[in-house]
């Protein structure tokens, strides 16, 4: 019933409520801007933001900046994507290497990747194979691990069916398996898309030259924190929109799926 509830809802039902509540926070917070409540060398205001982000993006001053950030990402994302998907469907499919890899999976995910850090400098320096690999290990757990938890829950009745066609294991991996994992794969890239992003702007934070994260540490060491903000929120909004559109599409991909009860 909740489920039914919720699709008779729609996706977009609870935007009204989210809108409305961010309105009141930001007029709190510009009230307590004004009412001198908040210093403005530590912090800022939504009318500063606003006025800060007008002069910045619109004289292109960190255009180069977005630009490898933007490159990082999506160059960590893609690949994570690729290798979670193939890694995924492998140990999935594979009671053997489910067995063998799967514990190093649970240990390796367990660790704070920034304490890969010095590694990560060591073996790749200070550019954008750093930023690719930090973001792409980051991001490609949750993809593995969605994988072949949807190759491990695939009901293994449409395999042996098409085997008894005499399908291929192409045609069972393009016909088969990629449908009905699909779901997982989006929901894992879902998550993937925030520590991808965490993973590039580490790397950008600490050990290089170019990139928003390596501005925004640069902004805050002069104490312009207007400019910090407004990357803030040009982060927030790009890794928002890209986890809007892959859950749009798991939405539609995952509505066959049985309604919870």
């Amino acid at each position: 019933m909740s489920g039914s509830r919720e699709r008779a809802a729609g996706p977009g039902s609870g935007y009204p409520v989210f809108f409305a509540s961010l309105a009141v926070l930001l007029a709190s917070w510009e009230a307590a801007d004004r009412a001198g409540w908040i210093s403005p060398v530590l912090f800022s205001s939504p009318s500063r933001i606003v006025s800060s982000g007008v002069d910045l993006l619109g004289s292109g001053m960190i255009n180069d900046d977005l630009a490898t950030t933007l490159a990082g990402f999506s160059a960590a994302f893609f690949m994570a994507t690729f290798f979670g998907v193939i890694a995924g469907i492998a140990i999935g499919y594979s009671e053997t290497l489910y067995r063998i890899f799967h514990p190093y999976i649970v240990a390796v995910n367990a660790v704070p990747k920034i304490v890969l850090m010095p590694l990560v400098i060591l073996w790749f320096g200070l550019g954008l194979p750093s930023k690719v690999f930090l973001g792409g290990v980051m991001a490609g757990f949750p993809i593995v691990v969605g994988t072949h938890a949807g190759v491990r829950g695939l009901d293994r009745e449409y395999i042996q069916l098409a085997r008894a066609f005499r399908a291929s294991r192409g045609r069972i991996l393009r016909s088969v398996i990629l449908p009905s994992i699909a779901p997982y794969v989006l929901s894992g890239m879902r998550v993937g898309i925030n520590y991808a992003m965490v993973g590039v702007l580490i790397v950008e934070f600490f050990a290089s030259g170019k990139g928003v994260g390596y501005r925004m540490v640069l902004y805050t060491q002069n104490f312009q924190i207007d400019r910090f903000f407004v990357l803030l929120v040009v982060v927030v909004a790009f890794t928002l929109g890209c986890t809007e559109l892959v859950q749009r599409l798991e939405r539609r991909l995952g509505s066959w799926r049985p309604a919870a009860l």
